[in-house]
């Protein structure tokens, strides 16, 4: 009997077999398979659709929250390193380690002219940048602007600064600054400056060329007032060759170079040449006179003998210039600071 109650009758079973089959059917009725598919086709996607959305937003919210932050603690990083530099200077400076006779005069002096310069230096490159942004200038023309004339520009300010050794660690606050802020510029991507300097000192608008030539030019830069600053014309003839020289270099050899390209080169022309040899000297000697005139660099050698050297070394310089190894970003400057100290020293 109790076997009985647990098993399923064969009336018991033919009723279990026709209710699934008629909810088969009811589920088989064209009226539910109707809404079940305007369930899938209408209404599903517009859920999906909203949440996706809902999810979007918020990342792009998050992105935008985080863009600000990015670009602010770049700058924060730029000007604590900056005050970090420039304290660390100014401490070496008091405790006697840059120069027995700095004193509190000569220190506030160089300090403000590292300061007034670093500031003459930004206004200058945001002026150029701002130009080529507008379309003022097209980028190759503010890049060769910015190459031609930073340079020669900063030494003009170099007797400005004391004559004490230590001097060249205030000299060299300026192109240690503008080392980081290009290294920002090649990295950042959510900031207007930087995108605005990396386009005018780029050639294609490229960031990572940034760290090619603009950040190698400031970093002979800033070797030039590390090894020699105010000590010979060392270091100013290789700047002005390096600035002056090339850059003309290449915008006389685009307007004149065409038709008279070296046998040797078709990117090279004899235009070009004589145009980096012209700048180069008259570059050179002019900022030596200079330097010279104010007392910043003292040169035995006569004027006239001086003169010829530095034409040599521009002819030479040139002639390396063309050479198709190498780097002339770094041969160029090296080869007229070394002759330079070989023939004038």
């Amino acid at each position: 009997r109790g076997t009985a109650l647990i098993q399923k009758t064969p009336r018991y079973q033919h009723r279990g077999t026709a209710a699934r089959k008629e909810r088969g059917i009811q589920l088989q009725h064209p009226s539910i398979k109707g809404l079940h598919k305007i369930i899938h086709e209408k209404v599903r996607p517009h859920f999906d659709s909203h949440l996706y959305a809902d999810a979007n937003e918020e990342e792009y919210s998050s992105a935008q929250e985080a863009t600000p932050i990015s670009s602010s603690g770049k700058k924060e990083f730029l000007a604590l390193s900056a005050g970090i530099y420039l304290a660390s200077t100014i401490a070496l400076a008091k405790l006697g380690i840059l120069g027995q006779g700095y004193t509190d005069a000569l220190i506030a002096q160089d300090t403000g002219v590292a300061l007034l310069t670093t500031f003459l230096a930004l206004i200058f490159v945001k002026v150029v940048t701002k130009l080529a942004a507008d379309g003022v200038l097209q980028s190759r023309d503010s890049r060769k602007i910015i190459h031609i004339l930073s340079a020669p520009l900063f030494m003009i300010c170099w007797p400005l600064f004391s004559c004490e050794w230590g001097a060249r660690l205030f000299a060299a606050f300026v192109p240690a600054l503008q080392a980081l802020k290009l290294y920002i510029a090649a990295t950042s991507s959510d900031d207007v400056d930087s995108n605005e300097l990396a386009n005018a000192i780029s050639r294609s608008g490229d960031k990572e060329e940034v760290l090619g030539g603009p950040f190698i030019y400031v970093i002979i830069l800033l070797s030039a007032i590390m090894l020699n600053f105010r000590d010979n014309l060392s270091g100013a003839i290789a700047l002005c060759t390096m600035a002056a020289g090339d850059g003309m270099a290449d915008i006389i050899g685009r307007r004149f170079g065409k038709t008279n390209k070296w046998f040797f080169s078709e990117s090279k022309s004899i235009a070009g040449t004589m145009g980096f040899i012209v700048s180069a000297a008259l570059c050179s000697i002019g900022l030596a006179s200079w330097l010279m005139y104010t007392n910043a660099i003292v040169v035995a050698l006569p004027m006239g003998a001086l003169v010829s050297r530095i034409i040599l070394i521009s002819v030479v310089s040139a002639l390396v210039e063309l050479l198709p190894v190498g780097d002339d970003n770094w041969s160029v400057p090296i080869t007229a600071g070394v002759l330079s100290s070989i023939l004038i020293y």
